[in-house]
């Protein structure tokens, strides 16, 4: 498992610390538990004058019609007692909630068996944080 990051530069995000931090736990986690094989990749970046940052697995990948009811919470595409991965069904809500905390946008996309890239963009005109 290789675990690599790009950053274009240092960058300063205006929000939330611990919601905040706490999305970038949850997406490097997931992303890390789903990727068996390849590994992860962390890139930061501006988009004019947002700021972003990708998370992208080589993992299982999500189908297309999990990922439109990803952020709803206790939901997870295997369920049963025979699915592979343990979890509430809860982490991917709680980033979403975090991510419209800070006005932050969450764009998720996805291919089974190929992997899956979150971007977090955040506002870089919004300089004073969640209100």
């Amino acid at each position: 498992m290789n675990l690599n990051n790009n950053l274009e530069e240092e960058i300063t995000v205006i929000g939330d610390h611990y919601s905040i931090t706490q999305i970038f736990i949850n997406l490097i986690d997931n992303a890390i538990k789903y990727s068996t094989v390849g590994g992860v990749d962390i890139n930061l970046y501006r988009d004019g004058v947002n700021i972003c940052v990708g998370i992208t697995d080589t993992g299982k990948g999500m189908s297309r019609e999990y990922t439109e009811k990803l952020f709803i919470p206790f939901t997870q595409e295997e369920m049963g007692y025979t699915r592979r991965f343990e979890g509430t069904g809860l982490g991917l809500a709680i980033v979403k909630s975090f991510a419209d905390l800070n006005r932050a946008k969450l764009n998720v996309r996805s291919e089974v068996a190929k992997g899956t890239t979150f971007t977090i963009t955040f506002n870089g005109e919004n300089r004073w944080g969640p209100q």
